[in-house]
This record gives structure tokens, C-alpha cells and sequence, in this order.
């Protein structure tokens, strides 16, 4: 399956220090992916983090970065975003399927993001995201 273009959804290091994010975790909770983002303020004050709420999960890959890719997905199509954001891809097959197995019921879109401090790559496959701010 092709995975067609990206689309720069959020670049994480408009508000990441330079040298990347601390910590990572992942939990599903009724049926959506709460990637928790930790990361120093740049004054030396308290660590801070985001979440990124992708609702209504299909599926979920998560592996090492570099890596082997075990997803049967092409990325044929040149990619000029940054690795580091998150994008999506409006015209993923993969997605699509997903859409059609729902009978169109609801929508499906793939995202993917790097974090490059943690070595981690996340492909998701989810009706929508929302960033949250946490203290």
C-alpha cells in the first residue's frame, strides 16, 4: 500500500528545546492514543509536557528509529516535511482501507511522527488529533 504525500500537520520543536523531548509514553484509553510529550523549560524550570489525543484508533505502530520497517507501506512519493513533525497522509491506501472496513462510517487518517531523542517512530491510524497542554 502507498502511503501518497504528507502534510505537515504540527513541527513539535516550535516548542521542544533543541535538543528534543525527555520522555515519551503511550497509553490507549477507550479507543484513543495519548502520546505524552515531556520536555525541559528552557529557563530551568519544572519539566513540561504535551499530549497529542489521537481519537478513535484503528491501528497503532510504534518502533525503533533506525529500524526495520514491518508495515507493507511505500513511501514513494518524495517527502520535503521534517521527519520530526507530525504529518498525515491525505491519501494513504492504508487509511482508506480502514475507511472502507468501516463501511464509510467514519473516517480514518494516518499519521506519523518521530522523536528523535527517544529513538521512536509512531504511524497511526485515527479519525482526527488533538494537542493538549499539561502542567
Amino acid at each position: 500500500m502507498e502511503t501518497g504525500r504528507s502534510v505537515e500537520i504540527l513541527d513539535p520543536y516550535d516548542w521542544l528545546p533543541a535538543y528534543g523531548e525527555t520522555a515519551v509514553e503511550l497509553c490507549l484509553r477507550h479507543g484513543d492514543l495519548i502520546v505524552r510529550i515531556e520536555y525541559d523549560e528552557t529557563d530551568g524550570g519544572e519539566p513540561r509536557a504535551k499530549e497529542m489525543i489521537f481519537r478513535s484508533v484503528c491501528a497503532v505502530h510504534e518502533s525503533s528509529v533506525p529500524g526495520v520497517n514491518l508495515l507493507d507501506l511505500g513511501y514513494s512519493v518524495e517527502d520535503a516535511t521534517p521527519l520530526t513533525s507530525l504529518v498525515e497522509y491525505p491519501d494513504s491506501e492504508a487509511a482508506l482501507a480502514w475507511t472502507t472496513h468501516f463501511g464509510n462510517s467514519r473516517a480514518c487518517r494516518h499519521y506519523r511522527i518521530y522523536f528523535m531523542a527517544e529513538n521512536l517512530k509512531i504511524e497511526v491510524f485515527a479519525q482526527e488529533i488533538v494537542l493538549h497542554e499539561r502542567d
